[in-house]
């Protein structure tokens, strides 16, 4: 069966990625590997095994103009949750600047921030 099991997230300083998600978001550092000249750092919630993000220094004009901006103006990616409130609390604690606070929808409670790249995150829990 196909799945998924990383996707990549450019950033412009791979240090503070790396402290942001570890510290703010709750996230592991799975592996973090100096390959010659290359990083290569993978993240993710230890609850969720088989699954990682690739943060990956932009290097070149083009991968730096996308830094913050892989989603255009729409969050890059979502992390779900039992419960939104009790997880907002948690990383604005941690530094985590929100757009706003949780409001509920039709189908849950949600609220958007951003990453230390600019990069919108959509934190969800469903009904």
């Amino acid at each position: 069966m196909p799945s998924i099991p990383l996707f990549k997230v450019l950033v412009d300083d791979l240090d503070k990625a790396v402290a942001f998600y570890n510290n703010s978001l709750g996230m592991t550092v799975l592996e973090d590997q100096h390959l010659g000249d290359y990083r290569w750092v993978l993240v993710g919630y230890a609850e969720q095994p088989g699954f990682g993000i690739n943060l990956d220094l932009a290097r070149d004009d083009v991968e730096k103009a996308l830094v913050g901006r892989q989603a255009a103006d729409q969050p890059l990616f979502s992390i779900a949750t039992d419960n939104c409130h009790r997880d907002y609390e948690r990383m604005r604690v941690r530094g985590v600047e929100f757009e706003g606070e949780p409001e509920v929808q039709p189908w849950g409670t949600s609220v958007t921030f951003k990453d230390i790249a600019g990069n919108r995150i959509h934190l969800s829990q469903d009904t």
